[in-house]
């Protein structure tokens, strides 16, 4: 049966029964494979579809997630070796030392405990990194001979010298004592 090409406008022949049901359905008739596959391009840009698809994506992720994380389970625990894992790890941790060594992850590092430690006090997380702060100021701005003088750490020996003439004193005081009122001048 003869038909037009919907794309290229060219006359065809092709069976009847292939033409009839194409009619029937409502669906364009194409002279190849060629015509058919530039006729059912939509004419959009590659980054249109990959937007569209990472659209398409994420509302099927938010969808399906209970299914999603699953399958991936069930993946894992059917593939993971605990050895090749442990022998993997072994050979990269030069460069996680490496990192670990970086000012930027210390500085993060450092940040994340403070978050860390903080959760323990629950609401009064916010005072708990507040308090802190406020103590790593203030030790900030004194010295250590400053803090050592606030503490009772200086002059030790002096100290302890002078504490045990005064504890000598009193044991003697103590011994001197009598039991009648008129030694001690009452």
């Amino acid at each position: 049966m003869k038909f037009n090409c919907v794309y290229c406008g060219k006359s065809t022949d092709k069976p009847a029964g292939h033409v009839n049901r194409a009619r029937a359905r409502g669906l364009n008739l194409y002279c190849g494979r060629f015509c058919s596959g530039l006729g059912r391009r939509d004419g959009k840009t590659k980054e249109q579809r990959k937007e569209e698809k990472r659209l398409y994506d994420i509302e099927y992720r938010a969808k399906n997630l209970a299914a999603i994380k699953a399958k991936k389970k069930a993946y894992f625990q059917r593939t993971y070796d605990c050895k090749a894992a442990a022998e993997y790890r072994k050979q990269r941790m030069h460069l996680h030392i490496e990192y670990c060594r970086r000012p930027e992850y210390k500085a993060w590092k450092r940040e994340y405990d403070r978050k860390y430690r903080a959760k323990e006090f629950g609401a009064f997380a916010e005072a708990y990194l507040l308090t802190m702060d406020l103590n790593r100021e203030i030790k900030g701005r004194t010295t250590r001979h400053e803090i050592k003088y606030q503490n009772g750490g200086t002059n030790k020996a002096q100290q302890r010298r002078r504490q045990g003439q005064q504890e000598e004193r009193s044991r003697n005081a103590a011994g001197r004592r009598t039991s009648d009122p008129a030694a001690h001048g009452w």
